[in-house]
């Protein structure tokens, strides 16, 4: 194993500590039922989450609770809507009310109203027309037109593609030119740094889905994106405001149900690794909590049953990035980065470079301060013209440490120094592999590169 000094701190990336994240289990009494497939928005007006629904895996609510952050509350409206899960929920900012489309009842039937809630009662809006009753959808609120936004679902005969908006008043089927294919169970949030609603994931019926897709109003648009979440369903993602990013959470997949975080801004995806981690859940309900600036969490299914637990996300936490492509190898797969421990203060970072070719060998591991600039030259760089055919170089390789690996497999770690001014220290890498037996000029192959921050 090799070490590598940290490069100079002057010259770094610094972000505010302030916008570090960890994830903690809170302890509020009373607190709902254990809930899989309940639904929950932040009311920006009365500086609470509203929640409300969900299934115990016997029985279905139609309760409505509200947390301040401090302590759950149950409220006792005079109208009440039908008991339902698997509905959708955005709350409309600039009338301040709480908005609610869809979901099935204790007898699967596919509900189809239309309810909003204003922090003392609801209200079924009945509108002449909307959406078909459906299941699984999603729904976002978009702050720059004033609108709620709804994607796919499931009708009791078949995935759905279709785009609704709601004004308040009426439902609006759009028609862009592009959408994403038809499908349930994905994640939507509206990112109000770019006015982009963004999609992950979901289920078509046959394939757990894994791309990402971005509606800017007039047309959804798929984004080509390095380093993305593996393919899940019932994830949820709510949109970060004080940090500017969409954060998604859980999930599942086909084989298990997943507890891992992450964040996507116009950059692309980035893994939060956090010290704290909930237990891995799917169907869940998050929401951000603008006043105090946490993602909360609460309810899903861990796989045998429903869960209780309320979280948020906030705090400490070091971030890892892959982006860019890899060229191959003589063993036909390109050298890859993978992270076996983040960089915490005082602490030591480590990661493998796997997929090497041969039984042993040298890699050459660079690190560099910069993915847009190698001195005056733009990146990403084609290197080509110097061998490496088919291979681009990620970021500007300030310095590099030359590694053995074995069984195609190379060690590097990171002692970092106990300085709290080094939380938000930014670099950037990309692999070497030497690879005599590979036909290119030079005699190597490049990973993928990878961003890393420090907690």
């Amino acid at each position: 194993m090799s070490t590598l000094r940290i490069l100079p701190f002057a010259a770094a990336t610094i972000a505010s500590s302030l916008f570090a994240q960890d994830w903690s289990l809170q302890s509020p009494t009373p607190s709902p039922a254990g809930a899989i497939f309940p639904r929950m928005v932040y009311d920006v007006a009365r500086a609470r989450c509203v929640e409300f629904g969900g299934w115990s895996g016997a029985s279905v609510f139609d309760s409505t609770w509200e947390y301040d952050g401090t302590a759950w509350q149950l409220r006792t409206p005079a109208t009440v809507p039908d008991e339902r899960d698997s509905h959708c929920m955005a709350y409309d900012l600039a009338r301040g009310r709480t908005v609610m489309f869809g979901g099935w009842d204790i007898n699967f039937v596919h509900l189809g109203q239309t309810w909003e809630w204003d922090g003392t009662n609801w209200t079924n809006a009945s509108p002449a027309v909307g959406p078909a009753g459906r299941i699984l959808s999603a729904m976002t609120y978009d702050i720059a037109r004033g609108v709620v936004v709804l994607f796919g679902g499931t009708s009791p005969s078949a995935f759905l593609a279709d785009t609704w908006e709601w004004n308040g008043s009426t439902w609006t089927q759009r028609t862009p030119a592009t959408w994403p294919s038809p499908r349930n169970s994905h994640a939507l949030a509206y990112d109000s740094a770019r006015g982009r609603v963004v999609l992950f994931g979901g289920w078509n019926g046959t394939t757990i889905l894994g791309d990402t897709w971005e509606y800017d109003g007039t047309t959804w648009t798929q984004v080509a994106t390095d380093g993305a979440p593996p393919a899940r369903v019932d994830a949820q993602m709510v949109f970060d405001a004080a940090r500017g990013r969409c954060v998604l959470f859980g999930g599942a997949d086909t084989a298990i149900d997943r507890n891992d975080t992450w964040e996507y801004d116009a950059r692309g995806w980035r893994r939060l690794f956090t010290a704290s981690v909930p237990q891995g859940n799917s169907a869940m309900a998050l929401a951000y909590d603008l006043g105090r600036a946490r993602t909360v969490l609460f309810g899903g299914f861990n796989g045998t049953g429903s869960i209780g637990e309320t979280w948020e996300l906030g705090g400490a936490v070091a971030t890892w990035r892959t982006f860019g492509t890899g060229c191959l190898g003589s063993n036909n797969l390109a050298p890859r980065l993978v992270p076996v421990a983040l960089p915490g203060i005082g602490a030591t970072a480590q990661l493998d470079v796997v997929d090497l070719p041969g039984a042993s060998g040298f890699v050459m591991l660079g690190a560099g301060l910069s993915d847009s600039q190698l001195g005056a030259v733009p990146l990403p760089l084609d290197v080509g013209p110097i061998g490496l055919t088919g291979c681009r170089l990620y970021m500007s390789n300030d310095v590099a440490v030359v590694l053995n690996h074995t069984n195609g497999i190379a060690s590097w770690s990171l002692p970092v120094p106990n300085n709290p001014a080094l939380a938000g220290f930014q670099m950037f890498l990309q692999a070497l592999s030497l690879d005599p037996a590979v036909t290119r000029p030079f005699p190597g192959a490049l990973s993928a590169a990878a961003e890393m921050n420090v907690q």
